[in-house]
């Protein structure tokens, strides 16, 4: 269940590191690269923690996986 939880969250956060990417890509378009910059690592942080929780979590599922199969 943690891990269905775990992975969930992961993959929001993908999508909202995403929409601030996105968000970010709209403000260099627009001429306004201060802002860009100061929303550019943030964003980069939010995508790479859901990277991260969504590994985590898809390792896990593998690991109780083979756990299974010894038993």
């Amino acid at each position: 269940m943690l891990i269905g939880v775990r992975e969930l969250v992961g993959w929001l956060l993908v999508l909202l590191g995403l929409g601030l990417i996105g968000v970010d890509f709209m403000l260099a378009l627009n001429r306004s690269v201060i802002e860009a910059l100061a929303l550019a690592l943030p964003s980069a942080i939010v995508f790479r923690s859901g990277i991260g929780l969504v590994r985590i979590s898809m390792a896990a599922r593998i690991a109780l996986r083979l756990d299974e199969k010894r038993t």
